[in-house]
């Protein structure tokens, strides 16, 4: 009787008293499992059935999951009926079952093919995984009828002809025609195998999917029309009324079908532009690129609208309570956005890296266009740790990428340095105002991993001068930290330079990176001093920047300049005798200077050491300082001075052990301590 009640809903639906979807997805399961012989009447009768139009997304996802179900439903009777050496083997039924259920599909609607197809075989895939022998077969006429079905959805939107256009899929109000489709089929068309998927139109598919992520971030016009909503309210910065439009539209998109599932979309994309540029890199870039810009295109919009907010400037407290859950549920649509441009641009970048040599410069133009995605999104990005060292690692991986990609192009990395930095200066908003101080880091970030490409003419009079209001700005942490670390990239590039090229001619850029550097280190080594209090560097940075110092002004024509940095750090620490901690803080990065010394010098900064030593009244301090040393010794310091450096200390070790200072004593069996130890005998 349930088979006969669902057959006479399939066909004819009644318009006043419809089955509940629940009840037809349970009666759909039951039946295309229990059928005997064969499914294939009732899986037609589904496909055609008027029932599931207009089309819906709640029609679509309960037919996808009563076929998903179905699988498994089947798999549990079939395991449940004898077996022996001249029966079918569970496979073979399987398939058996599943290919009847493709012959019903014969003649449906492509949309509901799709989701037919799409269940099925996701309920395959489940099942396959947990079976003894798998058999790809079992999952391959699906796959096919499931290609079939999408080229077919494909053939529906990409029409240009008016025939064609009269036969548009009609949907319930509300519902996108083409969003619905890419959805229902997204997560199934992830586990169709490469060789199969690419038999698809690639170029009209990547348009489609791209066309429906863009239309659920409303192109990045959804914040736009904060602005169109000001409050006066005296105790919050932010206040908009619960009644307002805004909220209505905010959290349509926010809730839409496609924002809900815009992981598996920009798997989707992800997916087709990679197999794109890997099978047809010739006709995939120019899509590629069409789809990158896309998404500039929306980050700028959404830039744009969040200055023109007053959520720009404000934080939690500032806003006042009935606004929140408002700018709780924008929040969620900017990670989400920020997710899927670092999913979809990665896509890109990880695959045109091995495209052909004559292509190199797409590549480079996708680099460029995803480190200005990324900028205009930095609002956003701040909220995650920045993009450089503190990032997570998807956002870590997708911008250290594109730079990668776009430092083999030092014209381009050249332009990209300058077009942020006059981005910068010739900004309408203060330099304090959040928006900027968070593309500032970005910037920062991006020009530091850049500095080994740039020229020294770009270095001098472009990132210089715009990094240096943020190197003793400690308030801004991330311009702060930032700043100080494009400055050590830029000593550290010139020193490998010098270090590569040694030979180099009195007209050679080289050398005049070598004069550059000489200028540089006293004006550094006085920020160094200066930043050196508690609140500022911390001790890892302090001591990382005065080795980096040390070791570049070690290698200038003029290696003397390399002892003024160490009698600077010393005439300092005479000063601070009511600054304890300071003094302690510059003792240690005095020690992490060591191993950048000449030999012509290590002797005599080494005597300076062992005076603060002796001079160093704390025990604590004084153990850490000949810790710290030790380590510098066994560690860092090169083959070329180890020799006198492992002397010098065997020779202080005696009067340093009698005082309990001695870490080679308390750490015998610490890896290096027994080299040292026969390196001294030798």
């Amino acid at each position: 009787m349930s088979y006969t009640a669902l057959l006479s809903h399939l066909h004819r639906p009644s318009p006043t008293s419809p089955p509940a979807l629940p009840t037809l997805q349970g009666l759909i399961v039951h039946h295309l499992s229990q059928l005997t012989p064969s499914p294939t009447p009732l899986a037609a009768a589904i496909v055609s059935s008027p029932l599931f139009r207009p089309f819906s997304f709640a029609k679509l996802d309960a037919l996808s999951i009563s076929f998903r179900h179905a699988v498994h439903a089947k798999l549990r009777l079939l395991k449940e009926e004898p077996s022996g050496l001249f029966l079918p083997s569970l496979n073979a039924r399987l398939a058996n079952w599943s290919t009847s259920l493709l012959k019903g599909f014969e003649g449906g609607h492509a949309i509901t093919r799709l989701a037919c197809c799409s269940g099925l075989l996701l309920g395959l895939d489940d099942i396959l995984q947990k079976l003894p022998a798998k058999q790809p077969d079992v999952k391959s006429s699906v796959e096919d009828e499931l290609i079939l079905a999408f080229a077919d959805v494909i053939d529906l939107f990409i029409s240009s002809d008016s025939w064609g256009k009269q036969f548009q899929p009609i949907t319930e109000v509300g519902e996108d025609a083409l969003t619905l489709p890419l959805i229902i089929s997204s997560q199934a068309l992830l586990v169709v195998p490469p060789e199969k998927l690419v038999a698809l139109p690639l170029q009209q598919m990547l348009s489609l999917v791209v066309r429906a992520i863009t239309q659920a971030f409303v192109h990045g016009a959804f914040i736009s029309a904060l602005s169109s909503h000001p409050e006066s309210n005296p105790e919050f910065k932010v206040s908009i009324k619960s009644e307002a439009p805004i909220y209505g539209e905010i959290n349509a998109v926010a809730s839409s079908h496609a924002m809900v599932h815009m992981g598996s979309l920009s798997k989707l994309c992800s997916r087709c532009i990679s197999l794109y540029v890997d099978y047809r890199p010739k006709l995939a870039l120019p899509p590629v690129h069409e789809t990158f810009r896309a998404l500039e295109n929306m980050a700028r919009k959404v830039e744009a609208g969040w200055l023109s907010s007053g959520l720009a400037e404000a934080n939690e407290e500032s806003i006042a309570p009935e606004t929140r859950p408002l700018t709780t549920s924008i929040w969620t649509i900017l990670k989400t956005l920020l997710f899927c441009t670092i999913m979809i641009t990665e896509a890109g970048l990880s695959t045109s890296v091995y495209i052909p040599p004559a292509f190199s410069h797409s590549s480079a133009a996708l680099a460029l266009i995803t480190l200005r995605t990324f900028s205009h999104l930095a609002f956003v990005i701040e909220k995650f740790g920045g993009a450089g060292h503190g990032a997570f690692a998807e956002l870590k991986r997708g911008f250290y990428l594109a730079l990668d990609v776009l430092a083999n192009n030092a014209d381009e990395s050249e332009q990209f340095v300058k077009g942020l930095c006059d981005e910068m200066w010739s900004g309408g908003f203060a330099s304090t105002h959040p928006v900027q101080r968070a593309k500032k880091a970005f910037a920062l970030s991006a020009i530091e991993q850049l500095v080994p490409v740039l020229s020294p003419t770009t270095i001098q009079t472009i990132v210089l001068p715009f990094c240096s209001p943020h190197l003793s700005d400690y308030t801004h942490r991330g311009e702060f930290e930032s700043a100080h670390s494009v400055v050590l990239a830029i000593f550290s590039s010139r020193s490998k330079r010098v270090v590569q090229d040694a030979s180099a001619r009195s007209d050679d850029p080289l050398v005049l990176g070598s004069a550059f550097t000489e200028r540089m280190v006293p004006f550094y080594l006085q920020c160094l001093l200066e930043n050196s209090s508690d609140g500022r560097l911390n001790v890892s940075q302090l001591r990382l920047a005065f080795a980096v110092l040390v070791k570049s002004a070690s290698l200038t024509r003029d290696p003397a300049l390399a002892w003024f940095c160490i009698s600077s750090i010393l005439a300092t620490t005479k000063e601070l005798s009511q600054d304890s901690e300071r003094r302690h803080r510059l003792h240690l990065a005095l020690v992490s200077s060591l191993p950048s010394l000449p030999l012509t010098l290590l002797p005599q900064a080494l005597s300076a050491v062992k005076d603060v030593v002796d001079c160093t009244t704390n025990d604590a301090k004084c153990k850490e300082l000949v810790e710290a040393l030790f380590r510098e010794i066994i560690e860092n310091v090169g083959d070329g001075e180890k020799e006198y450096a492992i002397r010098w200390w065997n020779e202080r070790r005696a009067e340093w052990s009698g005082a309990g200072l001695d870490p080679a004593v308390h750490d015998g069996d610490r890896p290096g301590t027994k080299g040292l130890e026969t390196m001294s005998r030798l």
